[in-house]
């Protein structure tokens, strides 16, 4: 059958829609295949609209009726054997290809026990009368009529087979054609380019099952991560997102385990009895599906052999997040090749469109501001979440306040970017660690290495202090020995 193409008419919908499906159906179906499909359907976290009472009640489309089909990104017509009785069904049909007309309203027809050509040429069932003293006018048979057709002539689905691969199809199709990624991407992003050909080699050509994404706090792993999901979602069955895991307790982890089993799942439920019977319970998973997986802020390796096992060969791309340097040393004993990704600052051209964005809701400089700007991005060398923060706390064209606000991130942080590279500090494994990090941010900062190790080693154990510092990317050193900090 062809597609028409009110599905694909380059009228925006500007409107905020409350809904991403309305069910249309007729009551027959309520509780075999519409159930089933509402159910698969807010399985997968789309929220559906279903009308629970007789709309035979009233004279016309009860309001919220019509509001939900007008609130609504698609519609499903179920279109079963006696769906043309009801002139509600009929109406309801009618406003629904009317949203597809006017804006970008995509309609699945679902054939349901009934031959498309009867739906099409209003044959069997789907043939329909004018009737005397009664809403069956002439007018408006005629416009019903019109209506079945031209569903009738699109391209739906026919519902045959075993019933939850076909619910499963029809999700998928929802999914894809709703183009969801443009709902959860990050606005403002700035810099993803840089890292484009890497993930794309890796999601394309790489044998790596892992890419392992490091870097000092607020740096942008996190958002790349996501960035990654949202931009590759149509190429895998399923994903899943399991943010900030090391923040998590060991009691949690079971919970992170029943998550992630669902997500790959697909929303089917699996009882997981104990974290170790979990672990094996995800790989066997991991054979069978192909999801795209984010495992956000692993602190120990510990935490990421726990969620995914350690040698499972498998379909998935799975994307760990860390602020531990050299995460690839994690697996040198497992079956999964683990592919590296580093990511350093902002380059100054990126750094000063981002904090523009924020600041001054455009991605070019005001005029004015030059000093101010080069002192923000002073401040920040580059990092993510500081531009953002600072440019949010700026954006006001008022050069006194810039002056006060600059002023006062230099006497201390922010709360959000404390909140966050605190993180790193209070996951240093020793309190000599935190004394020596303390030590060196006050004292040693631009100091040769091996005269901070001569001083602090006797009271702080230096050498191996500074080793875990770099691994935390808390430090680094210039290549004429110099330790520096962010």
């Amino acid at each position: 059958m062809a597609s028409t193409s009110s599905n694909t008419s380059p009228v925006p919908n500007n409107k905020v829609c409350r809904y991403d499906v309305f069910l249309s159906f007729r009551g027959e179906t309520r509780f075999t295949i519409t159930d089933h499909l509402y159910v698969a359907l807010q399985d997968a976290g789309l929220i559906t609209f279903r009308d629970n009472d007789d709309i035979g009640r009233g004279e016309d489309l009860q309001p919220e009726i019509e509001r939900g089909i007008r609130e609504s990104r698609a519609s499903i017509v179920v279109l079963s054997e006696k769906y043309a009785n009801s002139r509600w069904c009929l109406d309801e049909l009618c406003l629904i290809l009317e949203q597809a007309n006017k804006r970008r309203h995509f309609v699945l027809p679902i054939f349901y026990k009934v031959d498309p050509s009867h739906v099409r040429n209003q044959e069997g069932s789907f043939e329909i009368k004018v009737k005397c003293n009664t809403k069956w006018t002439q007018g408006n048979v005629e416009r019903w009529k019109a209506a079945l057709k031209k569903v009738g002539n699109m391209a739906g689905e026919v519902a045959i087979g075993p019933e939850t691969k076909f619910l499963k199809k029809v999700v998928h199709i929802i999914e894809k054609r709703l183009d969801l990624k443009e709902v959860y991407r990050k606005a403002n992003l700035v810099g993803m380019d840089t890292w484009r050909k890497e993930i794309d080699y890796w999601l394309e050509k790489s044998n790596a099952q892992i890419l392992a994404v490091w870097g000092m706090a607020g740096i942008g792993k996190t958002t790349l991560a996501r960035h990654t999901v949202y931009s590759n979602w149509e190429s895998f069955v399923s994903i899943s997102i399991l943010e900030d895991i090391g923040s998590k307790s060991t009691k949690q982890l079971h919970k992170l385990q029943q998550k992630l089993l669902e997500d790959i799942l697909q929303g089917k439920k699996r009882k997981i009895p104990s974290v170790w019977q979990g672990t094996s319970k995800i790989e066997n998973a991991l054979k069978t599906e192909k999801a795209l997986i984010v495992l956000d802020n692993i602190v120990e390796p510990s935490q990421l052999f726990a969620l995914i096992g350690t040698g499972v060969k498998t379909q998935c791309k799975i994307i760990i997040t860390t602020r531990k340097s050299n995460p690839n040393k994690w697996f040198e004993s497992a079956a999964r090749w683990c592919q590296e990704l580093e990511m350093k600052s902002l380059d100054k051209n990126d750094s000063l469109e981002l904090l523009s964005r924020h600041a001054f809701r455009s991605q070019y400089l005001t005029d004015g501001y030059d000093r101010l700007v080069e002192k923000a991005l002073w401040y920040c060398e580059g990092n993510p979440l500081a531009l953002e923060v600072l440019g949010s706390s700026l954006s006001q064209n008022n050069r006194q306040l810039w002056e006060s606000r600059l002023n006062s991130f230099e006497k201390e942080l922010h709360a959000r970017i404390h909140s966050v590279l605190i993180g790193s500090y209070e996951s240093l494994p020793l309190d000599s660690d935190r004394e020596s990090f303390l030590h060196i941010a006050c004292f040693f900062v631009g100091i040769d290495i091996d005269y901070v190790v001569k001083i602090l080693e006797p009271d702080y154990s230096a050498l191996s202090g500074i080793e875990t510092l770099f691994k935390s990317c808390l430090l680094s050193v210039s290549p004429n020995k110099k330790l520096m900090m962010h």
